[in-house]
C-alpha cells in the first residue's frame, strides 16, 4: 500500500485533529442556535408589534450567514460587500459545485436508479 498521499497521522496530528473538530462542532452548532433563535425572536417582536407579515424564515438567516461567509472569505467586507478577490470567489463556488456535482447528483443517480 501506497502512503505518500495519504500519509498516517501523528499522534500530536490526532490530538490537534481531535480538538480542531471539537471546536468545529461547537461552532457550527453555535451557528445553526442563532439562526434559530433569530427566527424565533422576528416571530415574536412582529407578534407583539401587531404586524401582519408572514414570520421570516430560517432560510433568509441561512442566506444572510452564506453571504457574510462568502465575502469575508474572499477578503471582501461583507456590510458593503466590497473589496473581496474574485479569484478566491471563483474557487469557493467551484468548490460548491463540486459538493453539488460529486455528493447531490451522483447520490440521487445512485438513489433513484431500479
Amino acid at each position: 500500500m501506497n502512503t505518500d498521499s495519504c500519509p498516517i497521522p501523528t499522534p500530536q496530528e490526532r490530538s490537534f485533529l481531535a480538538i480542531q473538530q471539537a471546536a468545529e462542532q461547537t461552532m457550527l452548532e453555535k451557528v445553526s442556535r442563532a439562526i434559530s433563535d433569530a427566527t424565533a425572536e422576528v416571530t415574536r417582536n412582529v407578534q407583539d408589534a401587531g404586524l401582519e407579515f408572514e414570520p421570516t424564515s430560517e432560510g433568509y438567516f441561512m442566506f444572510a450567514v452564506q453571504q457574510a461567509t462568502f465575502v469575508r472569505l474572499c477578503g471582501g467586507n461583507p456590510d458593503t460587500l466590497r473589496g473581496g478577490n474574485p479569484e478566491v470567489g471563483e474557487h469557493v463556488i467551484r468548490n460548491c459545485r463540486n459538493i453539488i456535482d460529486t455528493y447531490w447528483k451522483s447520490h440521487t443517480a445512485q438513489t433513484t436508479a431500479p
